[in-house]
């Protein structure tokens, strides 16, 4: 399963940032990930307006952390 990743930077400053994975959302393939993955960010990143989201990438097993909930 395919995962949306995004990289964040904290919006008061543009500096922090990390990777995330958005966990709420698993994709069987890699082309549906990658097609849905800015609208998705874009709406995490309406949720938790501490961040501004800078890019998003999709992967399988990633080792990153879940994205925090604001």
């Amino acid at each position: 399963m395919f995962e949306i990743i995004v990289m964040v930077c904290l919006a008061a400053t543009g500096e922090q940032c990390k990777e995330y994975k958005l966990t709420e959302t698993q994709y069987e393939d890699a082309v549906s990930c990658i097609r849905e993955s800015h609208s998705t960010a874009y709406e995490w990143q309406s949720d938790n307006s501490k961040f501004t989201v800078i890019g998003t990438r999709c992967a399988k097993d990633a080792k990153v952390p879940a994205a925090p909930h604001s």
